[in-house]
């Protein structure tokens, strides 16, 4: 029976999680998780606890991935494989098991409406950088919802604001509990008053005012081409463009992940630098071929040159074929070659005091990868993806609001562009400012202002760190308590 209730959580957890946002619901999950946990200490051994959060994990991942099915049914001869995305599923679950033994093992002197959320912040870190990193399944997506509680995401990051959400959702276990608030209140101190009135300070002592605003006239251009569409050849495509380009007056153009036609194995681009007005830019995604090797490329074109950065997180069994050797049968899947990774800095220049940093489809999920010493100055970030790939609902959903809680957490306007939607500008609060609908043909201007910006990244990591160092203050503060 309680097999069947940790199933159901764990199917129930996924509702709180984008498109659904039935955020209302972890109010009911997470204090009885508590509650369960609490109640049946002496049930509590190691493999009981690995057992019941494998199968909670099974509930939740099957949900909340079922999508990664999709790109098996894109193409004919690869339909019968669809069921190897059950594969990833179990062993996400596993992984997530075996995490919430351990860490629920080693935590036993703190309080359980704190130790959940640890236990779920620890397995969503460990998670994402395992097996190629998988940093998708982040509990601060629930923020996206309301750009209000995206104020969370600029200033503590990614993973202590997945902790903080938790954090709240159990607040109610503390009165279906009982306990001694003294206990629960050093906790509190320590794991979150702490750190919010450090970030207070720090706030205060580092906000500039800044009043130079500078703008760009960008227009978008979703172009919803199919992967699997015979009938729309490659010069047709690039007829599309080309017309689209002689009608834009923008002056930034941007296009979506290989849209470009053709493999790109020089960067002459004559065609498209010809159909570009004086001081126009184009931005297109585009497969480039160089000494032998494949990249999968943002292309900045203008009038005079031809600038790139070639993707630098692949995606496995996608772009590239782990032990590609010993799975040969999987080429069906993957295909025979695989993309190298980029080796140029994550950072375009426009002109001498403009530039952005440029990511490529799902490299916008890898938060702590993405900003460094080169390109923290960039104005803007801009993401091309292509999200043909993830189905027509719950992955093409998570992949936005993914992209959305990173503008707030880098302080940063993102410019989205997905060949099928959705296209958005976000503000660098999180804030949707114009947008396509999905899986349509669509094109929009919009005039897109910024400027210089702080943004919080060193605390965040200071945040992730603190984290950790209370918890092993209290391992150790626990195993002296009962030498």
């Amino acid at each position: 029976m309680s097999i069947l209730i940790y199933l159901i959580l764990g199917l129930l957890t996924s509702l709180l999680f984008p498109p659904y946002f039935f955020l209302p619901l972890g109010f009911i999950i997470f204090p009885f998780l508590c509650f369960l946990l609490d109640s049946n200490e002496e049930n509590n051994c190691e493999k009981n606890i690995f057992k019941k959060f494998s199968i909670f994990g099974f509930g939740f991942f099957l949900s909340y991935l079922f999508w990664v099915k999709n790109p098996f049914f894109v193409f004919e001869e690869t339909k019968n494989f669809f069921l190897i995305f059950l594969l990833l599923i179990i062993l996400l679950s596993i992984v997530l098991g075996l995490i919430f033994t351990i860490i629920f093992k080693l935590g036993k002197n703190i309080p359980i409406i704190f130790l959940i959320p640890f236990m779920f912040t620890s397995g969503e870190y460990i998670i994402s950088i395992l097996f190629y990193g998988f940093p998708w399944f982040t509990f601060s997506l629930l923020l996206s919802s309301n750009e209000y509680l995206l104020f969370s995401l600029k200033s503590f990051g990614t993973l202590f604001s997945s902790y903080l959400i938790i954090q709240i959702f159990c607040i109610p276990c503390i009165f279906l509990l009982k306990k001694n608030f003294r206990k629960e209140l050093k906790y509190f101190s320590l794991f979150i008053a702490l750190p919010i009135i450090s970030l207070l300070i720090a706030n205060f002592n580092t906000e500039k005012n800044n009043l130079k605003i500078e703008t760009i006239d960008i227009e978008v251009f979703q172009l919803n081409f199919k992967n699997n569409d015979q009938s729309l050849t490659s010069e047709k495509k690039l007829q599309r463009i080309i017309k689209h380009i002689d009608e834009s007056t923008a002056d930034l153009l941007i296009f979506g992940e290989n849209n470009f036609p053709f493999l790109l194995d020089d960067l002459e681009l004559k065609i498209i630098k010809d159909s570009l007005k004086e001081n126009q830019t184009l931005i297109i995604g585009a497969t480039r071929y160089e000494n032998n090797e494949y990249y999968n490329s943002l292309v900045n074109i203008n009038s005079l040159n031809v600038t790139y950065f070639d993707k630098k997180i692949l995606v496995p069994f996608g772009e590239f074929l782990p032990l590609r050797d010993s799975l040969t049968f999987l080429e069906t899947i993957v295909g025979q070659n695989d993309y190298s990774k980029g080796k140029v800095e994550r950072i375009i220049n426009l002109s001498s005091n403009i530039s952005f940093i440029p990511v490529i489809c799902y490299e916008i999920v890898f938060y702590w990868k993405l900003l460094n010493k080169f390109n923290t100055t960039g104005k803007f970030i801009v993401n091309i993806t292509n999200d043909f790939w993830f189905g027509d609902y719950l992955g093409p959903y998570q992949h936005f609001y993914l992209t959305k809680i990173r503008a707030a957490e880098f302080n940063k306007p993102i410019i989205r562009v997905s060949n099928n939607g959705i296209s958005a500008v976000i503000d660098n609060k999180g804030v949707i400012l114009n947008k396509t609908q999905f899986n349509k043909s669509d094109n929009f201007k919009h005039k897109l202002l910024f400027k210089e910006n702080n943004n919080f990244v060193n605390f965040h990591s200071i945040f992730k760190i603190y984290l950790f160092v209370v918890f092993i203050f209290s391992i150790f503060y626990y195993l002296r308590k009962h030498a």
